[in-house]
This record gives structure tokens, C-alpha cells and sequence, in this order.
């Protein structure tokens, strides 16, 4: 069994990757840059292509009957997940494996869930086999938050204080890797969560706590949270973040009441503490 990953070398992939060969599955990675890629094991194959050159897609598919496909946030993913899609259509492709998002109420007004949603459509209409695994929003989000943090003492993401179970991506690399290796898991949507319910208050407080410096939370007033991160996001990025923050604030992000911990994920999760302390201390 071969299993070709787009977006094998982000945080995600690459766990998703190690986890297969550790299977002793044959791996083949489609990268943009595939000089920065650290080879892991001979079962890895690295072919180079570039997802807004969709002529780079097919030769990827060749003797592939199995896909993860996880695709980053960017102005033009629906273009580039349905040149995959419809690459795979023309293939010897039979499954795929989709990373995607957990959706609430509200989020289909989000840019980038749209896309998604188009996307999922797109295979789940053709003759390939599919699982999507959607995702709570990631713990390694915050690594982008350094400056907010260490410099201003402001964890700035407005996640309010409904709750929001997130998730390090290293389970979510594990899941995917479960999904594709148990091919009963096809054809069903399986959603992805953390064990706690984070709030901006706590997490401001966690960071406080390991830092030994008060960190405040940034609030919940959306426009100032805009005015802060205008230059730091293109305004598509900006406006979708935004609309999702509303939703966050009003329902949370959270398993549904009677909604058990997916079987695809490691019997222990790694905790948003655990986390935190990681990053801290990759600051220092």
C-alpha cells in the first residue's frame, strides 16, 4: 500500500507521515520545496510539484490508490483543492483522506469553510472512497502570537469564554494517519477535539502562570481585535478570522453533548499545558 500526502511537511502531515511508515506503509510527499523536507526513512518518496500549477498534480498520482489530502489556509484553496480533486478523478486514486474544519452554526459564513465545503462536495460526489476528519482549531496557532505575548503581555485571539476544546496538531497528524491505515473508517466524517475547554481568560492565565509575567487576555470587542492585527493579516485572512471569532465567541467549540472522543485519536491527548510549556520554553 502507497499513500501520497499533500501537505506531508507541515505539522500535521509530517506526524500523518511518520505514522504510516511506521506502519511500514511506502509514503510519497508532494512538496513545493522538497529541499527542505528531512528525509525521515527510504519509505518516503519526495516528488516536487506546485498546487497553482495544477500540470504538477498528476504525475504525483501515478500507482497511488490512497490520499491525505491537507491543504493550509490561503486565498486561493478552493482553487488548488479541486485541481487536486480533479486530478485524482482522471487517476487510479480509490480513497481519500481530508483534513478539514469542525462546523458550528455560523461558520459557513466563513471564507475559508466555504472552500472547504466545496472541496468536500467536490469528491464527495465522484467514485473515490472519503473520510474527513475535521479538526478544532490548533494549539500551534499560538506560536504566532509571540510577539503579542512575550513583548505586550496580550493574548490577543478573541476566543471569548464559551469554550473551545482545542487540539495539538501532533493528534491530528496520529488521526489522519488512523484514518488512512483503517480503511473502515471510509465514507464518514469523524470530528477532532481536546480534552479541556479553553477560555482567552484561561489560557491567558496558563501563560501567565509559565512565563511568571502577567499575561492579559485581549478581550472579546472583535473591531479592536482587527484594528491590533490589521497589518499583521491580508484582509481575506483578516475578514474570515473575524466572522469565525464571532462564532467562536457565541457557541463556542465544542463536542456535542452526548459526543464521544474519536476512536481515531491516541488514548492520551496531549493537554494544552503540555503544549504551552513546549513553546515557552522554545522562547526562551
Amino acid at each position: 500500500m502507497s499513500v501520497l500526502v499533500f501537505g506531508g511537511t507541515g505539522k500535521v502531515g509530517s506526524v500523518a507521515v511518520r505514522h504510516l511508515i511506521d506502519k511500514n506503509l511506502k509514503v510519497r510527499v508532494f512538496s513545493h520545496s522538497p529541499d527542505k523536507f528531512n528525509k525521515i526513512s527510504k519509505q518516503v518518496e519526495i516528488i516536487e510539484g506546485d498546487l497553482d500549477n495544477p500540470n504538477t498534480i498528476p504525475p504525483a498520482l501515478v500507482d497511488i490508490e490512497d490520499m491525505i489530502l491537507i491543504l493550509g489556509v490561503h486565498a486561493d484553496e478552493q482553487e488548488r483543492g479541486l485541481s487536486v480533486i480533479n486530478a485524482a478523478k482522471n487517476s487510479n486514486i480509490k480513497r481519500i483522506i481530508y483534513l478539514s474544519l469542525v462546523h458550528d452554526p455560523g461558520t459557513e459564513r466563513v471564507p475559508f469553510y466555504k472552500s472547504k465545503l466545496v472541496i468536500e462536495n467536490e469528491f464527495k460526489n465522484s467514485h473515490m472512497n472519503w473520510s474527513i476528519v475535521r479538526s478544532s482549531s490548533f494549539f500551534q496557532s499560538d506560536a504566532l502570537l509571540k510577539n503579542d505575548i512575550l513583548d505586550k503581555g496580550i493574548f490577543s485571539a478573541p476566543i471569548g469564554s464559551e469554550g473551545v476544546y482545542r487540539i495539538d496538531t501532533r493528534d491530528v497528524g496520529y488521526a489522519m494517519a488512523q484514518a488512512t491505515i483503517n480503511k473502515f473508517n471510509d465514507n464518514h466524517e469523524y470530528r477532532l477535539f481536546g480534552d479541556d475547554p479553553l477560555t482567552g481568560k484561561g489560557i491567558a492565565e496558563i501563560y501567565s502562570r509559565l512565563l511568571d509575567k502577567k499575561i492579559m487576555y485581549g478581550g472579546d470587542d472583535l473591531d479592536k481585535w482587527a484594528s491590533f492585527k490589521k497589518d499583521g493579516f491580508p484582509p481575506w485572512s483578516l475578514n474570515s478570522l473575524r466572522i469565525m471569532y464571532g462564532c467562536v465567541q457565541k457557541n463556542g467549540m465544542k463536542p456535542y453533548p452526548a459526543e464521544k472522543k474519536c476512536h481515531l485519536l491516541p488514548e492520551k491527548l496531549i493537554s494544552f499545558e503540555a503544549f504551552a510549556s513546549e513553546l515557552v520554553n522554545s522562547w526562551q
